[in-house]
């Protein structure tokens, strides 16, 4: 999925018969405490490069969870989805496997380390507030998908480190020029 599937919240539709379409879409940043209960466990037992042929098992595993998510992120109700896995289970293996891939951004991340320090705790609210700071809106935040939300905290997180690097290169310059060398530096900077 591209940045415009994450930065628009597109859905993606599974086909399973002539009539019938399932529309697969991104969890919203808002509702990871509702999916995040059922997510997480999927995420932990999938391997680092599954294949289809790995969703087998772990649906046999993880039933509970694959059904709640299936019903949460899909157009399918849990009864739907119980019933498919029982008539067309390998059309609920392309649901699930599309929802796994529509859902990258949660299923393919790292086991988050967890700070040594207790004073270094950072919450949710670091990451909101950081976005916030970058123009971002608190109400907008929660409506992104997991995977936009990401990714506009690494994009805002990259724009900070060049700002740094940019001021630090200015002190640098301010520092060892002189008057006209720093003027001249300034005047190239600003031109157009």
């Amino acid at each position: 999925m591209n940045d415009f599937f994450l930065a628009e919240n597109r859905t993606y539709s599974v086909e399973i018969d002539e009539d019938s379409v399932v529309e697969v879409r991104q969890f919203l940043v808002r509702e990871l405490d509702k999916v995040e209960v059922f997510a997480n466990q999927i995420r932990l037992a999938l391997k680092k490069d599954w294949c289809t042929d790995d969703l087998h098992p772990l649906i046999n595993t993880n039933q509970i969870a694959v059904i709640m998510l299936i019903s949460e992120l899909t157009t399918l109700s849990k009864d739907l989805t119980i019933k498919l896995k029982e008539d067309y289970p390998n059309k609920l293996i392309e649901i699930f496997e599309m929802l796994l891939v529509v859902n990258k951004a949660y299923f393919e991340q790292e086991n988050a380390k967890k700070p040594q320090d207790k004073k270094e705790k950072t919450t949710w609210f670091d990451s909101f507030q950081f976005l916030i700071s970058k123009g971002h809106r608190h109400k907008d935040i929660l409506n992104y998908s997991f995977g936009a939300f990401l990714e506009y905290l690494k994009a805002a997180q990259r724009h900070e480190r060049n700002s740094i690097l940019s001021q630090s290169s200015v002190m640098r310059v301010a520092y060892h020029a002189d008057k006209k060398g720093f003027s001249n530096y300034t005047n190239e900077v600003n031109k157009d």
